[in-house]
């Protein structure tokens, strides 16, 4: 477990076979599968979330997560809002979401890399991932490249995962999601109570007709259809931890009649509040089977996420893993006060990173990755160096292939267009040999930009 009570992430890596039902105050969690797949049971969901996959788990959110064959190797990320405030005024009050909802209650399957969003999806799980070697890894400059990592993440589920934006293609105006922030605030302070389209109205000096219009426009549930919906989601609470009455805890939220609360809580959750109470208690009496892994187990299984889960398609290919700190750290360490960014581009020597063992190829991609996961956080330029002449013909072309086999999938095509290409001249290398090497490359890249260098 790598908890720093300093720190507004913290993280545990868990082995599971079943997990209680808890829920967090104030906090988001983040929690993505190492080892094995896992279904996660949500208020009214039931997530079915793969090893390689994310899951984001919101404020207050009521859930529980067994692993689907034996047991299953979790790293949880804990988000404290609290600390977020002064920057995102309104994060309590955010829904996130990296897949879509659905409108009654129903199992879904996890698609994080198979979607419209795949790239913003890809870069969230690798700053996931950032975070987790820096923990893993301890040292000052880890702890650095931590808090690069952790700034970037939030911004990013702000931004590209706030269940109204990622909804919508196109980006919405920061007045609009204001208010409807505000609204969602209000409905949350006055839970409790009778909300009525007149009181909303009147809080944004807007007419009903206006408002009704706006909040069907940006989030795809009428006005009423949110309240009950969070009235029915805020009453599971009452339903697993007292013995209260159906027709008591319909009253707490002001239901005019009991059974207004059963149709609502049906429609979400697909059963009646009796049926559900009985399911998570008769659940709650099995044996709840986990415990945390300490730091070495953990290297160990993030080495076999990174390595092997993360290039299935590679098969049997030996990879090297150790990673290049000194690099690592020299792209950290960069004096940023004599250049801007803009100018700035790092020279990644690839052929650096491959060799040649026992007629076995051999690439070092944790220091591949890092590189380009430090760079791309930090918004530098980044340069493949590609010298033709460093290892045998066929082995330099398989490599070549499964460098932008591995970059597109950890990356995707977005940030892979940002890059450059130097190819070192040797007056051995056939002419044929260059243009094989721009073929690999353009059929990744529709426009790469090509320089040639020569080493005197």
């Amino acid at each position: 477990m790598f908890t720093d009570n300093n720190n507004p992430i913290s993280l545990r890596i868990t082995n599971i076979i079943r997990y209680p039902i808890h829920s967090h105050e104030n906090i988001t969690e983040i929690i993505l599968p190492l080892k094995g797949d896992i279904n996660v049971i949500i208020n009214q969901e039931c997530a079915y979330v793969k090893e390689g996959d994310f899951y984001i788990i919101n404020n207050n959110s009521i859930h529980s997560i067994q692993s689907i064959i034996h047991e299953s190797v979790v790293a949880f990320f804990y988000i404290d809002l609290n600390y977020y405030e002064k920057k995102y005024p309104y994060i309590k009050y955010m829904y996130f979401r990296n897949n879509m909802y659905s409108k009654k209650c129903s199992r879904i399957r996890c698609d994080n890399f198979d979607c419209a969003k795949r790239e913003y999806k890809i870069m969230f799980r690798n700053k996931l991932i950032g975070i987790l070697l820096s923990k893993i890894n301890k040292s000052k400059v880890s702890d650095d490249i931590y808090t690069i990592y952790e700034e970037q993440l939030i911004d990013s589920m702000v931004n590209d995962f706030n269940w109204i934006q990622f909804l919508n293609s196109d980006q919405i105006p920061s007045s609009q999601l204001n208010r409807y922030h505000r609204v969602v605030k209000y409905i949350e302070d006055h839970i409790y109570e009778r909300i009525s389209l007149d009181d909303i109205a009147s809080r944004e000096y807007i007419s009903k007709n206006y408002f009704c219009h706006f909040w069907k426009d940006i989030s795809n549930f009428s006005f009423l259809e949110r309240v009950n919906f969070e009235k029915i989601i805020k009453s599971e609470h009452f339903l697993l931890t007292t013995d209260d009455s159906i027709a008591s805890i319909a009253e707490k939220f002001d239901f005019s009649d009991v059974k207004y609360y059963y149709k609502h809580f049906k429609r979400w959750y697909g059963c009646t509040p009796q049926i559900h109470r009985k399911r998570c208690r008769s659940y709650m009496d099995l044996e709840m089977i986990h415990h945390d892994i300490d730091n070495r187990e953990a290297q160990e299984l993030l080495d076999d996420y990174l390595v092997f889960y993360s290039l299935p398609s590679f098969g049997n290919l030996n990879l090297a893993r150790v990673a290049d700190d000194s690099l690592i750290n020299k792209i950290y360490s960069l004096d940023e006060t004599h250049f801007t960014k803009n100018d700035m581009s790092v020279v990644l020597d690839l052929y650096k990173y491959i060799r040649i063992k026992d007629n076995i190829l051999e690439i070092n991609f944790h220091a591949i990755y890092q590189t380009i996961l430090l760079t791309t956080v930090k918004n530098f330029g980044l340069t493949i160096k590609i010298d033709c002449s460093s290892i045998g013909e066929s082995y330099f072309f398989n490599a070549l292939c499964l460098f932008f086999e591995f970059s597109q999938f950890h990356f995707g095509k977005n940030i892979i267009r940002r890059w450059d290409y130097f190819i070192k001249y040797n007056e051995n290398v056939s002419l044929n040999h260059i243009k094989k090497i721009k073929k690999i490359v353009q059929a990744n890249i529709d426009k790469a930009t090509f320089r040639y260098y020569l080493e005197v």
